[in-house]
């Protein structure tokens, strides 16, 4: 059964995404029902990007080497 789902989208969002779909807004919620379906898979197969890992990544760093502080802002 399907249920219908609105989104506040920024202006400039929607029309990318109008676009995109060549100006189609019927194309734009198949659209967007299937990012959105794909998303919900990857994050349950544990393939969704790990973005709290990046953050602790670029924090680390080995003490007496060049890299000081953050990552990418030593010499």
């Amino acid at each position: 059964m399907q249920k219908k789902l609105t989104l506040n989208l920024d202006e400039k969002v929607y029309q990318r995404l109008l676009n995109h779909c060549r100006g189609d807004e019927n194309a734009l919620q198949e659209y967007a029902a299937k990012i959105l379906a794909t998303h919900k898979q990857d994050s349950e197969e544990g393939t969704a990007p790990d973005i709290e890992g990046l953050e602790g990544y670029l924090k680390k760093g080995n003490a007496g080497s060049r890299s000081y502080g953050i990552k990418g802002q030593g010499w």
